[in-house]
């Protein structure tokens, strides 16, 4: 009877690990007897099956750990993912970094054709590349525009189309985002474009000032003469202020060209602006309205004068790109005196109290929102299209004003139009023009001089104005020539006048050259570039060793006096 009763006791641990197993329980087991009878086999088969049934559940989780560490790759993949029914073109299926760079909602794109995504002028191309798939056929499609809430984004994409296991073609596109990297490209070229146009500038610049010099010193001399048979020489004044008007437009050139020294200086802006205002009426065009309103006080700040131009025309550009259907633009200037404790709701931060001019360009333009102004001044940051601007014209402003001593600030709202503020320290009376009509009494001299100049024009010009001051003049066109010029001459050249820019050996290497022989040698330089080119050279390498083309007689001949009578 025990031994009934001990079977019915294991009969009865087998049913409860039996009922364990099926309610889940896969760690549930019983240990063998030693009788080896049809009780221990049954608990053996169902041990067994638990042990199975763990091991599939452990192989399920971890396959299940394995497909969502897939499922999250894929959902956060650097690539924008989609995949979608090549017939239809449906979406079915997208990632969280395509929804991010859309800015869009999963909802917004699941169901939907993938032609939404592009931008309208690409959807009629895209199909066809995505309709000339074929099965099995991976290909890389190039460069395409998609809709993002923040602009276009530029993405290069690669498609596949496959067959999925339920017999239906599918497609798969990955996009990879190259927007910054595209812009960078645009960037960098347009950069070399006016790097290019920098250099052309430059050398034009530099031929139209020798002709000018021509002009000048021709007019020069002319005067002179009608001065000794005294004759009236309105006419030849008339030559020599446009010779001056010239020149101030070819320095315009050389600064863009970053061929010309930056000069600070006193200047009274207010006809600055308005002239500038004059010439951006005909740059905007007929369908923009622009006006001034300028204080009618001293309004004197310490700038270039030509970069203040530059600053104002490229202000004026983008105002023009704001206003693609007309509009009005506006500059105005006025006195300003700023507290620092008390500061205006629309000056900058940063500004240090003081008296100040501001100029205020205002247009009605479609105006920026809060993140594009805080943008605004970053090299290289552009709303336009790509290849329409290079980013490079408010961040120039902005430094060239932060050079100054000045501040800048903005105010936009979107479709409300955009006004920017130039702050600049106000300062003193404005200097004296460096450029003198011809003083009564020219300087004259008995002194032999050696012009070396490789424009034949420009070196006769030169030559015959020293001449008539009382000089011996010899001439050299070249650098090789100026040298066998100094070892052969019977008398002591006191001054040489070198042209900068000339072919083979430069007005610099022959300066070099002539110390070297001669440490006492005076040299002065002549160019239609800018002094910063002798920096160094010449006794201290100072401004009084060099003189700009275009010059007038008496500028040349009071430069040659002062250089031979300094010690």
């Amino acid at each position: 009877m025990s031994q009934l009763l001990s079977i019915e006791q294991r009969l009865e641990a087998v049913s409860e690990l039996a009922v364990q197993i099926a309610s889940g329980d896969v760690q549930a087991r019983l240990p063998l007897s030693e009788r080896n009878d049809a009780v221990d086999a049954v608990i053996a088969a169902l041990n067994m099956l638990a042990e199975e049934l763990q091991d599939e559940r452990h192989s399920r989780r971890r396959a299940e750990e394995l497909l969502a560490d897939e499922l999250d790759a894929y959902e956060h993949a650097p690539a924008l993912l989609c995949a979608l029914d090549a017939e239809t073109l449906i979406v079915e299926k997208c990632n969280g970094t395509l929804i991010a760079a859309l800015g869009r909602t999963k909802p917004e794109l699941l169901g939907r054709s993938v032609l939404d995504m592009y931008q309208p002028e690409e959807r009629a191309r895209a199909e066809r590349a995505l309709r000339e798939i074929g099965p099995g056929i991976t290909r890389d499609a190039g460069d395409w525009l998609l809709s993002g809430t923040d602009g276009p984004l530029i993405v290069s994409t690669t498609l596949t189309r496959v067959r999925a296991a339920d017999g239906r073609e599918r497609l798969r596109i990955v996009w990879r985002d190259v927007t910054k990297e595209r812009g960078l490209e645009a960037r960098l070229l347009e950069s070399q474009k006016l790097e290019a146009l920098g250099r052309l500038c430059g050398g034009v610049a530099h031929d139209f000032n020798n002709l000018l010099a021509v002009i000048s010193g021709a007019a020069g001399l002319i005067r002179d003469l009608l001065a000794e048979h005294q004759l009236r020489s309105e006419d030849i004044s008339s030559i020599l202020q446009a010779v001056t008007r010239g020149a101030a437009l070819i320095n315009d050139l050389l600064a863009f060209s970053r061929r010309q020294v930056v000069k600070p200086e006193a200047t009274d802006l207010r006809s600055i602006v308005a002239d500038t205002a004059r010439m951006v009426s005909r740059l905007v065009g007929a369908q923009i309205e622009v006006a001034t309103e300028i204080e009618d006080l001293s309004l004197t700040v310490l700038i270039d004068p030509s970069q203040l131009s530059q600053v104002l025309v490229n202000l004026a550009i983008n105002a023009r790109d704001a206003m693609r259907s007309g509009g009005s633009l506006r500059f105005a200037a006025r006195r300003l005196n700023i507290d620092s404790t008390r500061p205006r709701q629309d000056q900058p931060p940063d500004l240090p109290s003081g008296a100040y001019v501001l100029i205020a360009v205002s247009d009605s333009g479609t105006g920026m929102t809060p993140n594009v102004v805080a943008r605004a001044v970053e090299p290289f940051f552009t709303t336009k299209p790509v290849g329409s601007g290079s980013g490079l014209g408010l961040s120039m402003c902005y430094g060239i004003i932060q050079q100054a001593g000045g501040r800048i600030s903005i105010e936009s709202r979107l479709g409300q139009g955009t006004t920017i503020n130039v702050y600049l320290p106000r300062t003193g009376e404005v200097s004296e023009a460096a450029l003198q009509v011809e003083p009564p009494v020219p300087p004259r001299g008995k002194e032999t001089l050696l012009v070396v100049e490789d424009d034949l024009a420009v070196c006769n010009v030169t030559r015959r104005i020293l001449e008539r001051a009382g000089y011996h003049v010899l001439v050299a066109d070249s650098g090789q020539r100026a040298l066998e010029a100094v070892e052969s001459s019977p008398r002591a050249i006191a001054l040489v006048v070198s042209d900068i820019s000339m072919p083979g050996m430069s007005g610099q290497e022959l300066g070099a050259e002539l110390r070297q022989r001669n440490p006492k040698t005076r040299i002065l330089y002549l160019s239609g570039y800018s002094p910063h080119v002798v920096t160094g050279s010449g006794s201290g390498g100072s401004d009084t060793d060099f003189l700009s083309k275009p010059f007038t007689s008496s500028g040349l001949l009071d430069k040659v006096r002062r250089l031979l009578e300094r010690d």
